[in-house]
């Protein structure tokens, strides 16, 4: 192409990682892979059942009976689906076809970006009437940077879409023109795919990195390195919340990826308290925090207008009647990876006890920032009810989190209770060393059962059967599985 060396291959997910966080590029640590390991298992035994005349209980029992029952169950329904979407014609069906590849060449680099497809459907009475499937097995089907690089590097008359497995639909890879001409123009700048370690940009991307373990914003206890073999679960603050509720709900959620039988949504009062905080979130940074409210306030819908004035009134009053906070940021996750002694599999998937295990808690604050002898301080604004205060576990994930990331060895947690009858109220808990010391001990203590969770087997996490159930989007599969 460009030398005698062969291209470099980028992933279009590459640069969109890049692009959010150049840290998140590079070795991380081992995560777990249950959704990916789920979704070879389809492709096998789609493969199979479509070969076999559509039975796929064969077909998964073949190709899937090392999953556990929860995970095979799933496997189940998405070949049923796989079935029932492709097998509607007496079209030809390869799989992993050596021509299911498109690439486009990067205009400077010796790099070319790729985009794979699983599946090559052939009219049987017309050789030329072909399309290319991507196997889909979440909600998502492809993202805009690569449906550029489908679009652009395409054959012509070729068809390219998704096999979407969860609704048995196949829908057509397609970008408007002035979308496409964006996404091309992003492909065509970029400069590869190197990441600078250094240069980290914590975000929502950090909950689905695989370097949240080693990138240093979430940091390992002081002298301890975290090896790229070693297992790591990454947990949500609210995921840590809810451990004492039922472990399968959140071991459901971040090891084995289990899909949702319905979405989570906030109600009317928490949709408004979000918005509350994205308005404040601006505010807080403002150099005229009045007239940024003011102008944000223009934005919200006039019938939730006075109970944001009041909410505000009320955040002013704390301001000036406590300890003060110099917020730096707004939105700002941090969080720390804990050492936990657990399970793990080896390369041929036996089990290993009494291994060191990393899980690591993310936290999104609503500010960070310094009080005015330097102490470091996390900000937590809370505009519900008196018993939607802030509790221990979710202070001392803020306190040894920041002590951490910034090697201070004091930290101050505040909460405003916005949301109260009477008076607004400010609680302030200084984390001191010996307190930080504690809280490091409570938190590797509860984490204790999350290092033991069977990497393979989604039936072996505790479930508990509570109020908590009604909310839970996993309730109609997990009924089934007790």
């Amino acid at each position: 192409m460009y030398n005698d060396e062969p291209p470099e291959r980028i992933r279009p997910a590459d640069i969109d990682k890049r692009e959010a966080c150049p840290a998140s590029i590079g070795g991380g640590s081992r995560l777990p892979t249950a959704a990916i390991d789920r979704w070879r298992a389809v492709l096998d035994a789609l493969e199979a059942a479509l070969a076999n005349g559509g039975d796929v209980e064969r077909a998964v029992l073949d190709n899937a009976a090392w999953l556990d029952p929860v995970q095979r169950a799933i496997v189940a329904d998405l070949v049923s689906n796989g079935v029932l979407a492709l097998a509607a014609s007496d079209a030809e069906v390869q799989f992993e076809p050596e021509d299911g590849i498109v690439f486009v060449d990067h205009p400077s680099l010796n790099a070319e970006f790729a985009s794979h497809f699983q599946i090559r459907v052939t009219d049987p009475r017309d050789s030329h009437n072909v399309e290319f499937l991507k196997v889909r097995t979440g909600r998502r089907g492809t993202d805009p940077l690569e449906a550029s690089v489908v679009l652009t590097g395409g054959e012509p008359g070729v068809g390219y879409a998704d096999l979407m497995l969860r609704d048995a639909t196949i829908e057509p890879i397609e970008l408007s023109a002035a979308d496409l001409q964006r996404e091309t123009a992003r492909l065509y700048e970029s400069n590869g795919v190197k990441g600078d370690p250094k240069d980290r940009r914590p975000g929502w991307q950090c909950y689905t990195c695989g370097r949240v373990a080693t990138c240093g914003q979430y940091p390992p206890p002081p002298g301890y390195r975290v090896g790229r073999r070693q297992r790591t679960i990454l947990l949500a603050k609210s995921d840590v919340l809810r451990l004492d509720q039922c472990q399968r709900r959140v071991a459901w959620k971040a090891l084995y990826g289990i899909p949702k039988d319905t979405e989570e949504e906030a109600g009317p009062a928490a949709a408004r308290g979000i918005r509350f905080h994205e308005i404040l979130a601006e505010v807080l940074v403002s150099d005229d925090p009045d007239a940024a409210f003011a102008e944000a306030l223009d934005r919200i819908p006039a019938n939730e207008r006075d109970e944001m004035v009041e909410l505000y009134g009320r955040h002013r009053q704390i301001e000036a009647s406590h300890v003060p906070v110099d917020v730096s940021l707004t939105e700002y996750q941090v969080g720390a990876t804990f050492i936990v002694e657990g399970v793990s599999i080896d390369s041929r998937d036996n089990l290993m006890e009494g291994v060191p295990v990393a899980v690591t808690v993310i936290c999104r604050t609503d500010a960070v920032g310094r009080e005015p002898d330097a102490t470091p301080a996390v900000v937590e604004h809370r505009t519900g009810a008196t018993s939607d205060r802030i509790d221990e576990r979710e202070t001392a994930l803020y306190a040894v989190s920041t002590a951490r990331l910034v090697r201070a060895d004091a930290v101050a947690v505040h909460q405003h209770a916005l949301g109260t009858s009477g008076d607004p109220e400010c609680i302030r808990i200084l984390y001191d060393p010996q307190r930080l010391a504690g809280a490091e001990h409570m938190l590797t203590d509860m984490l204790a059962p999350v290092a033991n969770w069977h990497p393979l087997d989604a039936s072996q996490p505790d479930y508990t059967v509570g109020d908590w159930c009604s909310t839970c989007p996993y309730l109609s599969r997990c009924s089934l599985f007790r």
